[in-house]
């Protein structure tokens, strides 16, 4: 068995979170200013890690910001009462950002989430679905203000006409300077849409032993991987439905690209907290903003182990190494012109 939180060690999480102000009220919680991460998913529950809760509201999860695509009107609240699967969201947020000390620490303690419901099931097989993921990623651009927006779902397969309303959405927040960060999935060897899109943050995952989790086909993945971060037996907090009641369950273990997606998500936000200041100065173009995230993603990435590993400068994730990094010269990055909304594979 790996170490309780060998996901975090690996990535170099905490001394990553070492860098970063502090809140002046002597917590000595990390200070996240505003950045905020958009995480669309199937809702959040008022699970313990994510507060504390008080009338239906948390410091972490901003419920009044988000936005509740399945039950229009209410809040992107997780009911866990369908077929599909259900809490899913908790499961990704808990990675992210849970900070319950004494119990259960994320990535980002403390970090804000904009809860997104946008969906039932995380394998998008339906039109609708795929409106609803296009309707939540506008909605986090223009009107929750998010500077990361966190995907953690996917679908192998679409016509240039069936995505076309997603891609201009992805284009929609590219040319907007906001990161998105996309599952490479692993229901088929091919990676799955919106990480597919060369607009989007594409992840893959890792084991313990630094070896890849879920192989792709290599021309695939050396297309749309653009780091690696861990994806197997990590530990994540949980809901379940009990009497219908939505309760907490025990932590256990989790796999997939969904957390290794939230493990680059975080990133993003430390990044741009640490170098709010330097950003808007230094890439006059907000879509500067993402490809120097991606460049220095992949300078300072960490060896994959093993014998697959289909480009060899994209490897997995470091957070302390990325903090510490110099921002890339402007005039050295190149705007990704492939637009999602053309842009079929």
């Amino acid at each position: 068995m790996p170490e309780k939180f060998w996901n975090i060690d690996m990535v170099k999480g905490r001394q990553a979170l070492s860098l970063l102000p502090r809140r002046s009220d002597g917590s000595g919680q990390v200070d996240w200013g505003e950045t905020e991460v958009a995480l669309i998913d199937t809702g959040y529950t008022e699970h313990p890690v994510m507060g504390p809760w008080q009338e239906g509201k948390s410091p972490i999860v901003r419920v009044d910001d988000g936005l509740n695509l399945m039950e229009r009107g209410a809040r992107a609240q997780d009911s866990l009462d369908y077929e599909g699967t259900p809490g899913h969201g908790t499961r990704v947020a808990s990675v992210l950002c849970g900070n319950l000390p004494g119990s259960f620490v994320g990535l980002a303690p403390g970090l804000s989430m904009i809860p997104y419901r946008a969906f039932n099931h995380v394998v998008i097989s339906s039109k609708h679905a795929r409106k609803r993921i296009a309707e939540s990623i506008r909605h986090a651009v223009d009107i929750s203000a998010a500077e990361v927006i966190s995907m953690s779902f996917g679908f192998p397969q679409m016509s240039l006409f069936a995505q076309r309303h997603l891609g201009e959405a992805v284009d929609h927040a590219y040319d907007r300077g906001i990161i998105m960060v996309c599952a490479g999935g692993q229901i088929v060897d091919r990676v799955t849409y919106p990480g597919k899109f060369s607009r989007t943050i594409g992840v893959g995952g890792v084991t313990p032993k630094r070896r890849v989790w879920f192989r792709y086909d290599k021309s695939m993945a050396k297309r749309s991987i653009d780091i690696w971060a861990p994806a197997d037996d990590v530990l994540r907090a949980n809901s379940m439905l009990r009497d219908g009641e939505v309760v907490p369950d025990a932590n256990g273990p989790g796999d997939g690209t969904s957390y290794a997606t939230v493990h680059v998500a975080a990133a993003a936000a430390m990044w741009l907290r640490r170098r709010e200041d330097e950003l808007d100065e230094a890439y006059p173009e907000p879509w500067q903003r993402v490809e120097a995230f991606r460049n220095i993603l992949t300078e300072t990435s960490q060896d994959v182990a093993g014998d697959y590993w289909p480009e060899r400068s994209r490897g997995i994730l470091d957070i302390e190494a990325l903090l510490k990094a110099n921002l890339p010269d402007p005039g050295k990055l190149k705007r990704e012109d492939r637009k999602a909304a053309d842009e079929i594979f």
